[in-house]
């Protein structure tokens, strides 16, 4: 019988890639998660991890037994959640939000909730999107309010349920001086933008490029405000 502890382990690290990462997202030592999966592959009978340089990555038995620990995390979820209402117990939602929804989107819609449901506990951590997506996929949160660009859409696991929110437009912000009237106009000019990583500036990037040209980009910024 496999302990649902250890297979979270392998389940995070088929997700995050690193013992490291793992880790840290866990709160463990990487020692400890290093033991524990040498435990779980006992447990398997089966070699579940192999090195790759300095770290290891997954075998076929270990990808495997990945896609069933994910299976047995859901159901644990699943468990705890009819438990807890059955018994009439607070039951806790933990939402990651980014910094322009938690601002403007998000406070209300608390109040909301909180007073239509007096026995829910909710916790709220301001994420970038892509982090609070990645962080959703690994089960740390059960709501994320995030911001998607066409083209770079996260592929969801199976279970997540997408709901729209709403549509922005996105507007390129110039001087007032500025006699540009679009994209193409700015091919010679110093850009702000996002850091790299972040799903609007892959976006934005891309929106350059198939107007002819390379942004040059020399202000990085998560505020925009300081854009």
């Amino acid at each position: 019988m496999f302990e649902l502890r250890r297979l979270r382990l392998l389940h995070e690290l088929a997700l995050r890639g690193t013992i490291a990462d793992v880790a840290v997202a866990l709160s463990y030592s990487p020692s400890t998660v290093s033991q524990q999966l040498a435990q779980l592959e006992r447990e398997a009978g089966a070699a579940l991890l192999e090195p790759d340089g300095r770290r290891v990555r997954l075998t076929t038995q270990g990808h495997l037994l990945a896609t069933h620990a994910a299976r047995a995390l859901e159901l644990d979820e699943a468990a705890r959640a009819d438990l807890s209402s059955a018994q009439h117990a607070q039951i806790t939602v933990r939402i990651a939000v980014m910094p322009t929804a938690a601002e403007t989107l998000v406070p209300p819609v608390l109040t909301l909730l909180t007073d239509r449901v007096p026995d829910l506990r909710l916790e709220m951590v301001e994420m970038a999107p892509e982090e609070g997506l990645f962080e959703l996929q690994a089960r740390a949160f059960d709501l994320v309010v995030a911001e998607q660009y066409s083209g770079y859409t996260r592929e969801l696991r199976e279970g997540i349920d997408r709901t729209l929110l709403g549509a922005d437009p996105v507007r390129l912000a110039v001087p007032p001086t500025s006699l540009a009237r679009g994209i193409s106009d700015l091919r010679d000019h110093a850009w702000a933008m996002e850091p790299r990583g972040a799903a609007v500036r892959e976006w934005s990037v891309q929106q350059c490029r198939a107007a002819g040209f390379e942004p040059d980009v020399r202000f990085e910024a998560t505020d925009l405000v300081a854009h």
